[in-house]
């Protein structure tokens, strides 16, 4: 999660519970008043007649009860070093108020899971593949729903490795020591060079592809997980990638349709992987919801110039995810404060805005950047996010919050009351 500038599986559950709902459980309603039906008439005695009346019998109002607004919050591979450290993390976030988690389970094609696909990640033991002897996603799941949060399982997709020597040896082998040409390449065909940042594979890349759909249908099938969120769905940037298999893919399509260009073939291609994943996840557990975070600037519509775009950059077209049903919730990270006036260049409010006709086709969750201002900011940012009907916020991070001493007994609550005048959760 990061701040942006402007093949067969055997079902089996290792809790041995059965999946848990597939959206936050709504608030149950009170029970239907009893009926007094008075006493008891004799078998040999008839019943009067029931007496005659002018008024209308009125039908008792059938009241729906409120959505549950989902409140989550990520949790990041690197705030847990040891089994007590995610026990903690929990319950701290269930004081807190919050009732879902993203918790990252894969940073770089590594796992902080038993896998037998990737190597264990080697901040856990120092070693890539090190087994360190405890599986932080059973703990994970465990700690929240100990908290009656749920456990989604966060992965980052296309981001496979982090560093300027490739991956060393390890059991499983690391993926890019198997399938170096998996990487992104450059405008000329170069593969992406290991460095600081993270090293991106092509998520047009079929056997990739399948190499995902098997860590998913993985995940899925030994963790009683309620959720699989998805991360760095995307191309590290707008020119990339011109890789001998994707352009020899995209030359194929393009015989097609002779009017497909390259970044559109790229957008579809992103598209289709989503789905895929979502329905290795759902086919094993079909009550798991797949969510995404994607780019809190979807298009430049407003000309502020200097912005990264999702759709432009990236090749990720979030709307139309939404549009035809690819997962189940869309993250917007709406990572920059609301401006004063309205409509300043990245304004949460606008963004918010341009992300709200989506509801109607998938549940929507306000990315909030804890670090974008102070409690006040936090809680104008929440109240908009309401009023767009967002059925609910996702911040970031866990160590935000504990830096900043907001998840401390003492402190004020993270979640203002709801106005209802003017803040409403659109029902799912």
């Amino acid at each position: 999660m990061s701040l942006l500038l402007g093949g067969a599986f055997f079902l089996y559950s290792c809790s041995g519970s059965r999946p848990r709902p597939k959206t936050i459980p709504e608030t149950v309603p009170a029970p239907e008043p009893s009926i007094d039906v008075g006493q008891p008439i004799a078998a040999d005695v008839p019943a009067a007649p029931a007496a005659v009346s002018d008024e209308k019998i009125v039908e008792p109002e059938i009241v729906e009860p409120e959505p549950t607004e989902i409140r989550a919050v990520w949790v990041t591979r690197w705030d847990f070093q040891q089994a007590e450290d995610i026990e903690r993390i929990m319950a701290e976030l269930g004081r807190a108020g919050f009732n879902l988690v993203y918790f990252q389970i894969r940073g770089a094609a590594d796992a902080y899971y038993r896998s037998t696909l990737e190597p264990w990640a080697a901040s856990l033991t120092g070693r890539l593949g090190g087994d360190p002897g405890w599986d932080p996603l059973a703990v994970a799941i465990e700690a929240a729903h100990g908290q009656n949060m749920q456990l989604h399982a966060w992965i980052n997709l296309a981001t496979g490795w982090k560093g300027k020597r490739r991956p060393g040896r390890s059991r499983p082998t690391h993926i890019l020591r198997k399938h170096p040409e998996w990487r992104v390449a450059d405008g000329k065909g170069r593969p992406m060079p290991y460095a600081k940042g993270y090293i991106f594979l092509n998520p047009a890349n079929p056997a990739f592809a399948h190499h995902l759909e098997g860590v998913v249908g993985e995940i899925a099938s030994f963790y009683a997980i309620d959720g699989l969120h998805l991360d760095y769905a995307r191309y590290p940037a707008a020119q990339t990638s011109r890789d001998r298999v994707c352009l020899r893919l995209f030359r194929k399509a393009r015989k097609q349709d002779p009017s497909l260009d390259l970044a559109a073939w790229q957008r579809a291609q992103l598209l289709a992987l989503v789905k895929r994943l979502k329905q290795a996840a759902q086919t094993v557990r079909p009550q798991l919801m797949v969510s995404a975070a994607v780019t809190g600037i979807y298009r430049d519509r407003w000309n502020w110039q200097g912005v990264t775009q999702g759709y432009l950059d990236f090749h990720q077209d979030s709307h139309r995810w939404a549009e035809q049903a690819a997962v189940d919730t869309l993250v917007p990270m709406i990572y920059w404060p609301p401006t004063s006036p309205p409509g300043g260049r990245t304004d949460f409010a606008t963004l918010a805005a341009d992300f709200a006709p989506l509801s109607g086709q998938v549940q929507l969750l306000a990315g909030i950047n804890v670090d974008a201002g102070d409690l006040a900011v936090l809680h104008q940012e929440i109240k908009i996010a309401r009023k767009h009907g967002f059925a609910g916020v996702a911040l970031f991070s866990y160590q935000l919050l504990k830096q900043r001493n907001w998840l401390a007994g003492d402190q004020p609550t993270l979640f203002p009351p709801k106005d209802p005048q003017n803040e409403t959760i659109p029902p799912r």
